[in-house]
């Protein structure tokens, strides 16, 4: 089981589920610029804006202050805008901005257009649902008419005086409103509990695992990740159990994503597993620049040609031995495959000339899209030694460029394909990480989004 930890922008009390043995982290930080484009993108959907839409309750109030007007209804809510801040052990305050256009009748019906600006104020706790997930709930909501124009006087009105009238109004019609908007936003918090796959091979769950921790600049949300295979079993690095993962002190103002190399270590060894690494090379799947040949293996090793005639051809077997082995040097990352390499002729592959073993050590370069952490390898270098043979002791090392060629040419596509699935990231708030840059330091791979 993997431990991960995000980092988002609220507050509140979460239903604690720790980790079991095996935990790692992962971090995450969401900056106010991010989660203000999550709630902007809310406010400016359709059913949103229209849900606003309708007779203002309590409107005939405003005939008992004199000035007439019946029927009250709003007809347009202008894109609103929202700016946050943080609000270090309560959540999130919002301040949204918007322009309201009101129709209303005097007494005689004639209609009264009004353009009002309204800056609405309102404090968020994050609580939590039913099922755990977080949820955030207004404590307290307020409404500023910042000004009131009248589009076609048709009463004697002075603005003034409706401001006064419709301030009484608008906080029963606009806090409403912001409840719509983060019921529409709690289910985009709900989704960090999520079962996704890995390919046809297993899944990767994420789920919420303790309390969050919010201060000025960021909250702290730790989630669970287990992978499993098809048969429901954990799949962990229990080398990996006791690595913790920290983001730069100096955090820029995109959101950020830290995943530990365990995770990857442990999706690994699902996606590598041994049994799906097993392949048969032989000459004739290679381009004709590396020869893999009788004659290619006499001229290396020219004890070969007592057991392999020039008219038959060899066959190259590659067996992965242990599951592969992630790690990470100077902000590169590596994963190394103990493999054995058996050399027989074609027509007797059960009769090996000799067998390596093998230390395949493959470069990976990360990268981001469909927002999943997707990999391609390369063959660093690779080294053997002599495992058993038909033959005398020979130096292994002469093969070396020879198979190191076969390796890059017919071997490493086929760790690509099974890598091609890609990890799936958590899904923060519908937090687009596409194209996101990646780095790696400290063990950890850092995702910053693009903004």
């Amino acid at each position: 089981m993997l431990k991960v930890w995000a980092i988002l922008l609220f507050s509140g009390l979460l239903t604690l589920s720790q980790g079991l043995d095996g935990t790692v982290q992962v971090l995450s930080s969401v900056d106010v610029n991010g989660l203000e484009k999550v709630i902007a993108n809310v406010l400016h959907r359709g059913d949103i804006l229209n849900s606003v839409q309708g007779t203002m309750s309590a409107a005939d109030g405003i005939l008992n202050l004199g000035i007439g007007l019946t029927g009250l209804e709003i007809k347009k809510l202008t894109l609103p805008k929202v700016s946050l801040k943080l609000l270090p052990g309560v959540g999130v305050q919002m301040n949204v901005y918007t322009q309201v256009l009101i129709e209303g009748k005097g007494l005689l019906g004639k209609v009264l257009n009004l353009q009002v600006d309204v800056n609405i104020t309102a404090r968020a706790r994050l609580a939590q649902d039913d099922m755990g997930a977080p949820k955030l709930i207004v404590e307290d909501c307020k409404t500023q008419l910042v000004n009131v124009r009248i589009l076609n006087n048709v009463l004697p009105l002075h603005p003034a005086v409706l401001k006064d009238a419709l301030g009484n109004l608008f906080p029963g019609v606009l806090c409403p409103f912001i409840d719509t908007v983060l019921n529409a936003v709690n289910p985009l918090l709900s989704t960090v509990n999520s079962v996704v796959p890995l390919g046809v091979v297993g899944n990767l769950q994420y789920t919420l695992a303790s309390l969050p921790v919010v201060s000025d600049a960021a909250i702290k949300l730790d989630l669970n990740a287990v992978v499993k295979d098809l048969l429901g079993n954990i799949v962990d690095d229990p080398t990996c159990s006791a690595a913790t993962v920290s983001l730069p002190s100096e955090v820029d103002s995109s959101s950020q994503l830290g995943l530990s190399l365990c995770l990857l270590s442990s999706a690994f060894k699902l996606l590598l597993a041994p049994g799906k690494l097993r392949t048969d090379i032989a000459g004739q799947t290679l381009p004709t620049d590396i020869p893999l040949t009788a004659s290619a293996l006499h001229t290396l090793v020219p004890e070969v040609s007592e057991l392999l005639p020039e008219s038959q051809q060899p066959l190259l077997k590659i067996r992965v031995l242990e599951r592969p082995a992630v790690s990470e040097q100077n902000g590169n990352v590596t994963v190394r495959l103990p493999a054995s390499i058996e050399v027989s002729p074609s027509d007797s592959p059960q009769q090996p000339l000799f067998v390596l073993n093998a230390d395949i050590v493959l470069s990976v370069q990360p990268t981001i899209s469909d927002n999943k952490l997707h990999f391609s390898v390369t063959l660093e270098r690779v080294g053997f030694r002599l495992a058993s043979s038909l033959i005398s002791d020979f130096n292994v090392a002469l093969l070396e460029p020879l198979i190191s060629d076969i390796l890059s040419a017919a071997y490493v596509p086929l760790i690509n394909d099974a890598l091609e699935v890609g990890i799936p990231l958590p899904n923060l708030l519908n937090l687009n990480w596409e194209d996101g840059l990646v780095k790696v330091m400290n063990n950890v791979l850092l995702v910053n989004a693009l903004a």
